[in-house]
């Protein structure tokens, strides 16, 4: 679209969206000035009584200003979307949360922002599952106006979950506390969100009349998607893109830090973590501030930097070490400033140890990546600990470096290739570029990670061409090895038992070419098929001795122009001009004795490759749920397997022939690894020595998070765990 197109739909496309705000937000205060009133009368105590009297003394004073304040957040949001998109990602599609300076009850700010943000997501969650439909339509149909021509259901401005936002943003000048807060988004869900179905049409029809299509990959039918996750269900694949946070338990993104607060000390050990009396100092101490646990954080930091790990033994080692000298270090230097150190904090360290130990026992990123991988630990501690985002933001800038170097280490295999330019390289240089810098903030994550983004995809656009090249002589050999078949089959039939030498080497050293090119360029039943095939029959019949002398002469005249022939394949197929003088001149020397009506010695032809495939009953013999695994492997999906000689390899299925079964394997590079067919892919399965890497495509903060969610509930009685 053009941006005089783009302003134009951005006036009737927020005209649409301011006519929803005005009828909704008279409604909505007045219902949550109901909800305030209620809750003050059934308050439990006077103070919590007054905390909600003072709520509604703000709402009704401050009413107008919440109101105007929020209309303008959104219609900013969408005019960034239409006339600034990279303004509106960065401004509306990632969320920094960033505590102040200010030392005072900071740990209770802390956990009202997790709190507040939890609060957020549901009702933004339950309003997207409500209208996912519209919405999915709504996205298909916005996803023109992007650069990318693409649009997650969550990145629209429309969005339950952008609206929410917007919601939270205004509300940071609220002075009441965060019950009141949670009160606003509760209401909010269900009086505005809820109601979005009196939107998304209005917006829907203006969008199709004003000439956009909608993507088409982006508009699934919903028989299609309950399709799609049965398969996904069925097989453990993500055939499209990797599950979202959005689309797991929402406790998954908040309940590590819940269950990580009620873990008792023998809870604890049994998890590897260090005792919580980092934690335990008179609560009338200041809070630590940011930067001193940045500089301890910083030394040790340093500290490893000048001794890394070098493989992944020492690696876990190093990882245990670093956790107990990290609580020795934090707990010594809180002791002697008399600070204390906020639960938090101390949670948050926890959650990292456990996700940087999550990366040690990852089974889909190869060992060497580990040891690289974890040298990150500190750098992302200290970030973490600096901007609580880190546990909310699932756009965060370090999960999005961690989750794109991860991804390119799970499909490197160690070929030793170490080189500045490999992955290998990049991804080192990557990590060293963070560690270098001990006091960087999220910038210096970004930059690196677009500098890694943009090595990525130039690898990418030249292993997808390599990919294609191998591709097309996998299938250049497949069709050759079919037309080869094909003309043995029948020369078998057209031959005779057997044919004297001469002419043996003639169809199977040249003939048979000469057909089997013509197979492939022209296809049998051609003209020229027809012709090759008369040569041939020709030069049988002019060695088969006839006794009439009448008929010796017709057949020799016939012979000038059947060497013409024969001469004209061999020049179509650049035969060897010195074998092709040899071949004729005893072709010769058979004439002659067929002429003089003898018969010259002959043998029986065999062609070199026989026709059809042998061992098929032996997959029907061996069909298992390993050789069903093999079956149903799909073109994208990626395997590591173990060779003979004890080297791991991996690889992505590029290519299956539908004839033959054979498969082609490729690198990150698009490189060739290997050719395997299903039954021996099964074996490798069947004996242990290969896997499929299901989750490769999900990243690895969620498969972390994920694991350490279901690690903890294992160990939390029933009662105690989030509902």
């Amino acid at each position: 679209m053009t941006l005089f197109q783009k302003q134009q739909l951005h006036i009737e496309f927020s005209a649409q969206l301011r006519y929803w705000i005005d009828s909704h937000l008279d409604g909505f205060f007045e219902q949550l000035d109901e909800e305030f009133f209620s809750l003050a009368e059934s308050a439990v105590n006077d103070l919590a009584q007054r905390s909600y009297i003072d709520a509604i003394r703000e709402l009704r004073q401050n009413r107008e200003v919440l109101s105007s304040n929020y209309r303008a957040r959104v219609l900013l949001a969408t005019e960034k979307f239409f006339l600034d998109y990279r303004s509106y990602q960065q401004e509306f599609l990632r969320t920094q949360v960033r505590i102040g300076q200010d030392q005072n009850s900071m740990e209770l700010i802390n956990q009202d922002v997790l709190e507040e943000d939890l609060a957020v997501m549901r009702v933004a969650h339950h309003a997207e599952n409500r209208h996912l439909s519209r919405l999915k339509e709504l996205s298909a149909l916005l996803a023109r106006v992007t650069p990318t021509q693409t649009l997650k259901r969550n990145e629209v401005p429309v969005s339950p979950g952008v609206l929410a936002n917007a919601l939270q943003y205004v509300l940071q000048e609220w002075s009441g506390d965060l019950q009141t807060k949670l009160s606003f988004y509760e209401v909010f869900g269900k009086h505005c969100l809820d109601r979005l179905e009196k939107l998304y049409p209005d917006l829907i029809s203006l969008l199709e009349k004003a000439g956009l299509k909608p993507v088409e990959n982006l508009l699934q039918k919903p028989a299609q998607a309950r399709q799609q996750q049965q398969e996904q269900r069925r097989t453990g694949t993500s055939g499209e893109a990797p599950r979202r946070f959005g689309q797991m338990d929402e406790g998954t993104l908040f309940g590590v830090v819940a269950l990580v607060r009620q873990l008792e000390d023998e809870q604890r050990e049994s998890l590897g973590l260090p005792s919580q009396s980092i934690a335990d100092f008179p609560e009338d101490w200041p809070v630590a501030s940011v930067e001193t646990i940045a500089n301890v954080i910083g030394i040790l930091q340093s500290e490893l930097s000048m001794n890394p790990p070098r493989d992944i033994r020492q690696a876990r080692v190093t990882q245990n070490a670093l956790k107990g000298q990290l609580v020795s270090e934090l707990g010594k230097t809180v002791t002697d400033q008399k600070v204390r150190l906020q639960r938090i904090d101390q949670h948050i360290i926890d959650v990292v140890n456990m996700l940087f130990e999550y990366i040690l026992d990852d089974p889909i990123i190869p060992a060497q990546m580990k040891v690289l991988l974890v040298r990150l630990q500190m750098p992302v501690l200290r970030i973490s600990l600096e901007d609580k985002s880190f546990l909310t933001d699932r756009s965060h800038p370090v999960r999005d470096l961690l989750n794109n170097l991860a991804a390119a280490a799970a499909r490197w295999s160690d070929e030793g290739d170490y080189a500045e330019n490999s992955i290998y390289g990049r991804i080192e240089q990557a990590v060293q570029r963070i560690l270098n810098d001990s006091t960087a903030g999220v910038d210096l994550w970004i930059e690196v990670n677009e500098d890694f983004e943009t090595y990525v995809l130039n690898e990418e656009r030249g292993a997808s061409v390599a990919e294609e090249r191998l591709s097309q002589v996998a299938k250049g050999k497949e069709r050759l090895s079919q037309a080869r078949q094909a003309v043995d089959e029948y020369l078998t039939r057209l031959l005779p038992a057997a044919v004297p030498a001469p002419v043996y080497q003639i169809v199977d050293e040249v003939w048979r070419d000469v057909m089997t090119l013509i197979l492939l360029r022209e296809g049998e039943g051609s003209n020229e098929w027809n012709k090759a095939v008369r040569v041939l029959e020709r030069l049988i019949d002019s060695i088969i001795p006839r006794a009439d002398p009448e008929e010796r002469q017709i057949q020799m005249a016939k012979i000038p122009l059947l060497l013409a022939d024969l001469r004209r394949g061999f020049a179509s197929i650049s035969y060897d001009s010195g074998r092709a003088a040899m071949m004729f001149k005893q072709l010769q020397q058979c004439h002659v004795t067929t002429l003089r009506g003898l018969q010259p010695a002959t043998m029986k032809y065999q062609p070199h490759e026989k026709a059809g495939m042998e061992g098929g009953s032996l997959e029907a013999i061996l069909s298992d749920e390993f050789m069903q695994q093999a079956s149903e492997l799909k073109q994208g999906q990626w395997i590591t397997w173990t060779t003979g000689a004890g080297k791991e390899l991996r690889g992505k299925l590029s290519w299956r022939s539908e004839v033959t079964d054979l498969m082609l394997f490729v690198d990150l590079r698009g490189r060739r690894v290997a050719e395997m067919s299903s039954s021996e892919l099964a074996d490798l399965l069947r004996s242990g020595r290969a896997s499929l890497l299901t989750s490769i495509d999900r990243p690895i903060i969620e498969r972390a998070l994920a694991a350490i969610y279901n690690t903890l509930t294992r160990q939390m009685p029933g009662h105690v765990l989030p509902a």
